[in-house]
């Protein structure tokens, strides 16, 4: 009996030290871990963070188009999202020179109809400097997402 209390608190002691351990790992982590092979790190430029729908309407009321997060009582407003690095600085630079106050996040998007479309996207924005293409692409982006991604979750 004492050789069978003996293995099952050294396996317990071992099962919580393991446990604790693997916790560990994501204890203060506040990126994205990539989780699934089929998914992709999008970069969403944010345009704001507002506490009611109404300041959200009245705030946005001069943009063409954009998309929105509602989480925790705040909702988030998006005006681009990109998958390539140099596609993000020049959103930036483009949304900047229109007095536009942007910050970025990363998002991990799963949705191959999606991420299909955007890759198209992305290339004819990587291949133009002009402005009113890359407000036409921002817009067509943010409404491909509208439809195919968010369109899924009603």
């Amino acid at each position: 009996m004492r050789k069978y209390f003996i293995f099952a608190c050294l396996a317990i002691a071992i099962g919580f030290f393991m446990g604790k351990t693997f916790l560990e790992q994501y204890d203060g982590y506040r990126g994205i871990r990539k989780t699934s092979s089929t998914g992709e790190i999008l970069y969403f430029i944010k345009y704001g963070e507002y506490s009611s729908q109404e300041e959200m309407e009245r705030e946005t009321i001069n943009l063409e188009n954009y998309i929105y997060n509602f989480n925790n009582g705040i909702f988030y407003v998006y005006i681009g999202i990109t998958k390539s690095q140099d596609n993000l600085l020049k959103l930036i630079n483009y949304y900047n020179n229109r007095g536009f106050i942007t910050s970025t996040e990363e998002y991990l998007i799963t949705n191959e109809t999606f991420l299909n479309e955007l890759n198209n996207y992305d290339n004819i924005l990587n291949n133009t400097e002009d402005d009113v293409v890359i407000a036409s692409i921002c817009n067509q982006i943010l409404s491909k997402y509208e439809e195919i991604v968010n369109g899924n979750e009603d």
